[in-house]
């Protein structure tokens, strides 16, 4: 397993370079236009473009052939890719989340409570969405997950986008913030905790969907 992570993790080198710049562009655009929703997108559209890049650079290596033809587990290979996109997730969350203190602290009009917890509710939509994709990316390849990503992801999320920017439901801005202010003054420590073993059990269960369908990949 520790071999197949490092192969993992020397593919994916490759893709922090452009990584990195997405990070930049997002946290400064979150500085510049006071949006700490940026944070929140660096979790989501990083995490979710994972199973498609991790995949891609084995494309790109031919490792995706040679791994199939090699003595070694096939579900060995769909774990370690589950691995390596929880890890980079959970360092996207850490670094977003130091991000969004630094945020809060510079613009004190904010409440840090309501980032964080805005914060927390991308990162649950980021774990499902990344189970999600890996399961369409080794069922349907990587081509076609981009397009079923843009699709089942990027264009409900744009269109969400549009109808809080332009007010397209009228109150829809008022209610979501009367709803963090609820959760600020809740004892949410319990929900909080559900939702994120809920989320958990899908990506393990996307898991066990993505072995099943790489099980009967052929060479």
């Amino acid at each position: 397993m520790k071999a197949m992570l490092y192969a993992d993790w020397m593919n994916f080198r490759q893709s922090i370079r452009s990584m990195l710049f997405i990070l930049v562009v997002f946290a400064f655009a979150a500085f510049a236009w006071s949006g700490p929703m940026f944070f929140i997108m660096i979790v989501a559209m990083l995490s979710i473009m994972l199973p498609a890049t991790l995949c891609a650079s084995d494309q790109a290596y031919g490792w995706d052939k040679l791994s199939l033809s090699l003595p070694i587990l096939r579900q060995e290979v769909v774990r370690s890719k589950y691995l390596m996109g929880l890890l980079v997730n959970l360092a996207l969350l850490a670094l977003a989340a130091a991000m969004t203190v630094v945020y809060s602290l510079v613009d004190p009009s904010t409440s840090m409570m309501e980032n964080m917890l805005s914060l927390f509710g991308g990162e649950l939509l980021s774990l499902l969405l990344m189970g999600l994709m890996f399961a369409v990316t080794f069922k349907f390849g990587v081509e076609k997950s981009r397009y079923i990503l843009i699709v089942v992801v990027w264009i409900p999320i744009l269109a969400m986008a549009g109808i809080v920017k332009f007010g397209i439901i009228p109150g829809i801005v008022d209610a979501i913030k009367q709803g963090f202010h609820r959760l600020e003054t809740a004892p949410i420590a319990l929900p909080m905790i559900a939702a994120l073993i809920i989320c958990f059990v899908v990506y393990m269960i996307s898991y066990v969907v993505s072995v099943h369908t790489y099980q009967k990949k052929e060479l």
